[in-house]
């Protein structure tokens, strides 16, 4: 199978790198509920002992936004890379595309965290850029006319 489709390691490293970094920011933003002791749900705020907050921590907030943001991206790139592999991307070109995006997703989050700006909107359009990409690819790949 993985003659067949010799990018599937490279996209299978991205999911997994990717599946790291939201399980990291929902690590993160349970570490700051408690840190923070400030619980936006009944049930969350009663189990932990505390007064139900009325505003969510600013880290727990940012947590929210990268979540957020992960949740509309993520898939649009995992569909359009599963496509490129699946069409027969090289793995060269796979892997540089897609660790290029993985290491956008990882500085995207980390300055969103912090509040840096432009960075933050510099590293989500290099990764709209690589989805872009991708998709060209995906274009060209289609429009090439294989033999029967």
């Amino acid at each position: 199978m993985m003659s067949e489709y010799p990018a599937l390691p490279a996209f299978s490293l991205a999911l997994v790198a990717l599946f790291l970094k939201t399980t990291m920011t929902s690590l993160l933003q349970v570490a700051a509920r408690f840190r923070t002791r400030s619980f936006s749900a009944p049930e969350d705020a009663k189990w932990a002992g505390v007064p139900l907050a009325s505003v969510e921590a600013n880290l727990v907030q940012r947590c929210n936004s990268v979540w957020r943001n992960d949740v509309e991206n993520l898939p649009l790139f995992l569909a359009l890379a599963l496509s490129y592999v699946l069409l027969g991307a090289t793995l060269a070109s796979a892997g540089t595309l897609f660790a290029v995006y993985v290491a956008l997703r990882y500085l995207h989050t980390a300055v969103y965290l912090r509040g840096l700006q432009p960075w933050r909107a510099i590293f989500y359009l290099g990764g709209i850029a690589v989805c872009c990409a991708i998709a060209v690819q995906i274009i060209r790949m289609l429009l090439v006319v294989r033999p029967v």
